[in-house]
């Protein structure tokens, strides 16, 4: 196995001691419902809600990617922007555990960089960190997808769009179902 040093000693642990006290700290709850209630009420409602939820859901996978490609390229601009849009759209959705990972990388980037290269030291950092972030990005994924899809279904029905009927899948009926007058011209 090749172990890639940097140019001066290091003490790789200390160096990324930081990040991995913030790391441990993990054990607040994947999901902050007291961020996301207060997102939902600064957003005015479930509508606007459901989308800002939905939009972070769509972008995390690309933002993984991103932080992945800076950190095992050496890009230290790209690795802090990255871990910057990581945290920050965690934090805003209410993703508590997801922010204080990407929060540790964030410091562990800003230290990494400090005392060697980037192209030495980032590539190490992806190994430490991204199977994690990763991990809880997933979790993340699947408990906000949930959350979302509950808080749907505890909306009142008044609350469909026009023309939605009960049950559908919240597209309105086409002319040809409803005829030309929107009445059924089926029955």
């Amino acid at each position: 196995m090749m172990s890639i040093a940097p140019d001066h000693e290091v003490d790789w642990p200390q160096a990324a001691g930081i990040s991995r006290q913030i790391c441990a700290e993990t054990d607040q709850p994947l999901l902050d419902p007291i961020a996301l209630e207060k997102l939902r009420e600064d957003l005015a409602g479930f509508e606007i809600w459901s989308v800002f939820v939905q939009n972070f859901l769509t972008a995390l996978p690309r933002r993984i990617e991103n932080l992945r490609l800076a950190l095992t390229t050496g890009d230290a601009v790209g690795a802090m922007d990255a871990v910057l849009s990581l945290k920050t759209a965690s934090q805003m959705v209410g993703a508590s555990r997801l922010a204080t990972l990407a929060r540790g990388l964030e410091i562990a980037v800003r230290e990494g960089i400090r005392v060697a290269k980037p192209s030495v030291v980032l590539p190490w950092l992806a190994a430490k960190h991204l199977q994690q972030i990763k991990q809880h990005a997933e979790q993340t994924s699947y408990a906000l997808g949930t959350h979302l899809e509950a808080a749907g279904r505890a909306q009142p029905h008044c609350m469909r769009p026009a023309g939605v009927p009960d049950g559908s899948k919240g597209f309105p009926r086409s002319p040809q179902e409803t005829g030309p007058h929107g009445n059924d011209s089926t029955g």
